[in-house]
């Protein structure tokens, strides 16, 4: 597992989501005090989502046919220029015009990466392959919004930007120079199969219902990471440190808890995994909304976020890797990334809408219960569907009987 590509993609993740992390708690605060209004913040946090939606589902199936590397190389260069165009700005316009253009970033580095370890992993181990490299995507983005909480107390919002720009150069850097090239893949020891049309891809019940609550959890996030900021400071007068140490805290027990998430889902069933941490992700959410101490927020959002993300996530992408092998794993993979995308926008913008008209308490009530309601599609759409080697759906009983007779 400890390979060259497996180790530099862990390190250039590590770092660039140590970058994209430090942005999630100051971006809402940088565009509030630019005088953005409630709508303008949630655009200012998820229009990066637009972007990525064209992006994300041909850039896989590009990538599927010629490599990973250039791409990857591209979405982490992408980020330098979107964190010194905020460096260098002052207006919300730009600050939502150097989000937006940091969705290519999004679209390529969310999901080639994981693409491409997903081609490493053996079969039978996607999951821990899976959760051994998230464990550094999770404790990047956790480390983070701490990081930049203290910089902002310590010196200002600039500083973060500039520190951010040097995250990203280290990453692309380290991929430029140490990642091999990705050939067309080879995966589970036969040749790469033809495109697989997208009319067979889209029908697929698994990608339909892995869309759906991935599509979810990531509206929750983009809910819960627009406003936690704005709602912490305000009605609990917390510090920047003590903003991003609530953020930290989830990732860093997400990333505490894959290599466990993974062993979970390579001998538990999958579904079961999904549907038990989208719940507890849920509890989290909520918490901001029923407590008034920060100490339980802050718990609500390390035992529920964290540990039921690190469960759903994992056995998620090990359920990608599953099918990814015969559709595509990196058109698989930035499917997923569109659903991301998609529930980030969703999240951001319709929440916006909400606080500006009942209160930011109810913009954590309402990402709860689109979790929850993402998760039952999820479990109804893959009803009675195995997945099989090479992601072949198995025939139900019936079928089998009916056909042997």
């Amino acid at each position: 597992m400890l390979s060259r590509p497996f180790l530099t993609l862990a390190f250039a993740m590590f770092t660039a989501m140590m970058g994209i992390g430090m942005v999630t708690p100051i971006l809402p605060v940088y565009a509030e005090a630019q005088g953005a209004s409630g709508y303008e913040i949630g655009l200012a946090f998820s229009s990066f989502a637009i972007v990525q939606l064209f992006i994300s589902p041909f850039a896989g199936r590009i990538a599927d046919r010629y490599g990973r590397k250039l791409f990857i190389v591209i979405g982490l260069a992408s980020y330098v220029v979107t964190a010194l165009g905020w460096y260098y700005t002052d207006t919300v316009f730009w600050t939502i015009a150097f989000r937006a253009f940091s969705g290519i970033g999004s679209a390529l580095i969310f999901a080639l990466p994981q693409a491409y370890v997903g081609d490493l992993a053996p079969e039978g181990f996607e999951g821990r392959y899976m959760g051994a490299f998230g464990i550094f995507i999770a404790s990047g983005f956790g480390v983070g919004p701490l990081l930049a909480g203290i910089i902002r107390d310590q010196y200002d919002i600039a500083t973060v930007f500039i520190s951010m720009a040097v995250m990203f150069t280290a990453a692309s850097t380290a991929v430029a120079v140490l990642l091999p090239k990705s050939k067309r893949i080879r995966t589970g020891g036969i040749d790469q199969p033809p495109a697989v049309p997208w009319s067979t891809i889209l029908k697929h019940p698994y990608v339909q219902g892995l869309y759906l609550v991935g599509t979810s959890l990531a509206f929750a996030m983009g809910a819960s990471f627009t406003f936690v900021a704005i709602y912490l400071e305000e009605e609990f007068a917390a510090t920047a440190t003590m903003v991003g140490a609530v953020l930290a805290v989830q990732q860093v027990t997400n990333g505490a808890m894959q290599p466990l998430s993974g062993m979970l889902a390579d001998r538990l069933n999958r579904r079961a995994l999904i549907l038990g941490g989208a719940i507890l992700v849920s509890i989290g959410y909520l918490t901001p909304a029923v407590v008034d101490e920060y100490w339980l927020i802050l718990v609500g959002f390390m035992l529920g976020v964290g540990i039921g993300s690190s469960i759903a996530q994992v056995s998620t992408q090990a359920l990608q890797v599953d099918i990814g092998r015969g559709l595509g794993m990196a058109t698989v993979m930035s499917l997923q990334s569109t659903s991301f995308g998609s529930g980030v926008l969703m999240g951001s913008m319709l929440t916006g809408i909400v606080a500006d008209a009942v209160g930011t308490r109810w913009v954590f009530i309402v990402a709860s219960l689109v979790i929850l309601g993402g998760a039952l599609a999820f479990i109804l759409r893959t009803a009675g569907h195995p997945v099989t080697r090479f992601g072949e759906l198995e025939q139900p009983p019936a079928e089998v009987e009916a056909t042997s007779g």
